[in-house]
């Protein structure tokens, strides 16, 4: 795969790149590279605005990536909100949805693994309104405390904020039966899925969760842009979080009525060009198929546990078969290590991964992990392997 990726093509002095550092940020294909050239050479305009021919073509070609991203996780278009990150997606939902309906007392749940971005948003607004901040456990092997999670559910809790697949330990959460449980006592769930959504098929439908953020340059696109999916129900009773440009239907007076969802979440001038980027990554991934890419780092995710099982300490042994593993090596600190493959021109992360309540609970303070892409195969981890084998024996 790593002839689409211009970046992996370049004939330099140094060694061929290793990239093990997708779920941080993938690389792009050339196909996205060359439609938002394509864009911005040839079709540029803003949308919503003009009625002119380049007006109108970009309008419909942002509105056709909205209706391919619906298409791609299984909701209707009206559903799909442009954000220009995961982040802002549940900064959103938080403000949005949280300021109007949670009460002082209230409870949010939020899983101890969670990414900062699916944290700190919740943790300020408990703070804000005066609810009850709790966080759901993991079990020793990493996974969800479902018996847990149960216990800290009753009808004071409002909201359940959780990953689809930990950044840290690359386990993929049970959403579907969560969700379920949520709405037996009339929460509601909102699921990161910015590291599952470039991995493996998602159905928001069928896990019935009311909200799913994700990011685009996690997904071989550009930054710059990403999803907020929410059932159109729960859009349409919630007010907007940024107001201006083209969200707007009417003012006349003290009275504004707004759009109806989704654009009257997108004030201002959207991020057209990575839009259209986005929407390249789909048509993308969708010739390769999600099962293919699953199935293909699935098998290097098996080479890679396999070949370090003996020489490094896995955070959990359930990473085997995931497309993101994270460890340590003995008597060898994380950011040596790092810099050590630096050097080799194999890129990974250490630190805490912007999960520092996880690593807390686990007695850890930085980790090393390797997260895979399409473009990863088996001369990378086996690579990989013999430069952790050389890190341990040196150092």
């Amino acid at each position: 795969m790593k002839k689409h990726f211009p970046i992996f093509l370049q004939k330099t002095e140094a060694k061929d790149l290793i990239y093990l550092d997708s779920a941080a940020t993938t690389h792009k294909p050339a196909a996205v590279i060359n439609e938002i050239g394509k864009f911005y050479s040839k079709e540029y305009s803003t949308v919503h605005r003009g009625v002119y021919e380049y007006a109108s073509v970009a309008t419909k070609q942002l509105e056709n990536v909205r209706e391919m991203v619906a298409n791609f996780i299984g909701a209707n278009s009206d559903e799909v909100v442009f954000t220009h990150s995961a982040t802002e997606g549940v900064n959103l939902i938080a403000y949005s949805f949280g300021e109007k309906m949670l009460k002082q007392g209230d409870e949010v749940l939020v899983g101890v693994a969670e990414h900062h971005s699916n944290y700190l948003p919740w943790k300020r607004l408990c703070e804000k309104k005066e609810a009850i901040f709790k966080t759901i456990p993991i079990c020793l092997d990493g996974t969800i405390c479902i018996e847990s999670y149960k216990k800290l559910l009753s009808d004071k809790v409002k909201i359940v904020a959780i990953s689809h697949q930990s950044n840290v330990l690359g386990l993929i959460n049970p959403i579907k039966k969560m969700a379920e449980l949520a709405h037996e006592v009339g929460a509601i769930i909102v699921v990161d899925g910015a590291q599952m959504i470039a991995h493996e098929k998602v159905d928001v439908k069928e896990l019935d969760v009311d909200f799913y953020v994700f990011s685009a340059h996690k997904m071989y696109g550009p930054t710059g842009a990403g999803i907020l999916y929410g059932k159109y129900a729960t859009l349409d009773q919630m007010d907007p979080f940024h107001v201006g440009g083209g969200m707007v239907e009417l003012i006349d007076g003290s009275v504004i009525t707004y759009r109806r969802p989704p654009h009257k979440f997108e004030a201002g001038t959207p991020m057209i060009a990575a839009v259209m980027g986005l929407g390249a990554a789909i048509t993308w991934l969708n010739e390769i198929g999600m099962d293919q890419i699953r199935k293909h780092e699935q098998e290097l995710s098996f080479t890679l546990y396999d070949g370090l099982k003996n020489e490094v300490t896995f955070i959990t042994p359930l990473c085997r078969g995931s497309s993101i593993l994270s460890f340590t090596i003995p008597g060898v600190h994380p950011s040596d290590a790092s810099v050590w493959l630096s050097l080799e021109n194999i890129s990974i992360r250490s630190g805490n991964m912007c999960a520092q309540p996880l690593l807390t609970a686990m007695n850890l303070s930085n980790v090393i992990r390797v997260s895979l892409g399409i473009y990863n195969d088996v001369n990378d981890i086996d690579a990989f392997i013999e430069a952790v084998k050389a890190i341990k024996k040196a150092l």
